[in-house]
């Protein structure tokens, strides 16, 4: 099942692999967003993820943790 953080994540990744500085800012702008709509509610292992910026590991514990909601509106 693919959250909005998921996909976020996603585009961030192919923005960011694409050096598309348009895409990038838009799916930075994104995941930005989900994390601060998930606050304290995140898995507290995507919440570090997160807050480090070490996004291709929040996406890979995402798809290894399907059951980690990373809903975010």
């Amino acid at each position: 099942m693919s959250t909005p953080l998921h996909a976020a994540l996603t585009s961030f990744m192919a923005a960011a692999e694409s050096k598309d500085a348009g895409q990038i800012v838009a799916a930075l702008a994104a995941v930005v967003e989900c994390q601060r709509q998930l606050g304290k509610r995140a898995h507290p292992q995507l919440q570090h993820y997160l807050e480090k910026r070490s996004y291709q590991k929040a996406l890979e514990f995402l798809n290894d943790q399907p059951s980690v909601a990373g809903t975010c509106h």
